[in-house]
């Protein structure tokens, strides 16, 4: 999955650092899989190593970057990866995991458990929505639209689905809150 991402964010044709990719990751990609830099470095050094990028040092206020690029053997391995199937999606959810074993704790750490939870949905759907408004300035500044820039079509549209996804989440488990609620 991984090399399928860093693939994909340099098949748009700027040199990207490690840094780079990481803040792209965790503004993007970090919502559908877990990425951490530990796991990027390794992943640039066996693409650089099979041919599917490069790599040249620029030195630039006292401080050396290294810049990756993506070739066209890359861009073929990025086209096949896109044709595979990727396979199932397996949700995995801590607070379901948790939810599973709730006759553990009280009602009131139940309750307090759903109520973290919808927090932290809340606060990822506000990254969401930041996350597209900022997107919408930035296509807005260089002339683009969803319309005319098939990338940040496709974007978006990841991106409405996790906030149609979030806004779900929130609900289900605000319902789910008032049932424990209601238990004696």
């Amino acid at each position: 999955m991984i090399e399928l991402i860093i693939l994909g964010f340099l098949s748009y044709n700027y040199p990207l650092t490690l840094y780079d990719i990481k803040k792209g990751m965790e503004r993007s990609t970090e919502y559908f899989t877990s990425t951490s830099q530990g796991a990027i470095h390794p992943a640039l050094v066996k693409l650089e190593k099979n041919g599917y990028i490069t790599s040249k040092e620029e030195v630039k206020n006292n401080r050396t970057k290294k810049l990756y690029r993506i070739t066209d053997s890359g861009r073929e391995r990025f086209s096949m990866l896109m044709r595979q199937d990727l396979g199932s999606d397996k949700y995995k959810s801590t607070q379901l995991l948790k939810m599973f074993f709730f006759h553990e704790l009280t009602k009131e750490e139940r309750l307090e458990s759903i109520n973290i939870h919808i927090k932290n949905f809340r606060d990822m759907q506000q990254d969401l929505v930041n996350i597209r408004d900022e997107g919408n300035l930035r296509h807005e500044e260089m002339g683009l639209s969803l319309e005319n820039h098939k990338p940040a079509k496709y974007e978006n549209d990841a991106l409405e689905f996790g906030l149609a996804y979030s806004n779900f989440v929130i609900k289900w488990f605000e319902e789910y809150f008032k049932r424990i609620q209601e238990e004696s």
